[in-house]
């Protein structure tokens, strides 16, 4: 993605467009936190402050799409987000 096309969906994101992000995957959840932090108006010192951490830790975060967060820290940006988040389990076919 070049930088015209990230301004491009950075504003759109900010517009208030998104109400909605489809995952196809669990691995999509990252960016999705991100795009929703964005469509929400919050910069990532709000979301450091929400979350009582450093504005940087944020910016790691998201810079490795949450990486090295675990699952316990993931919960808690959903939450201070206030996004609810669907889960879904599909078992394969056959094992």
């Amino acid at each position: 993605m070049d930088l015209r096309e990230q301004i491009e969906e950075y504003e759109a994101l900010r517009s208030g467009q998104h109400q909605m992000f489809a995952l196809a995957s669990f691995n999509e959840l990252p960016r999705a936190l991100i795009q929703s932090r964005i469509a929400l108006g919050l910069s990532q010192k709000d979301l450091a402050q929400r979350l009582g951490l450093k504005e940087q830790q944020i910016q790691r975060y998201e810079a490795t799409e949450y990486a090295g967060a675990s699952v316990q820290r993931v919960q808690e940006v959903i939450q201070a987000l206030g996004l609810q988040v669907r889960e879904e389990v599909v078992l394969p076919r056959a094992l």
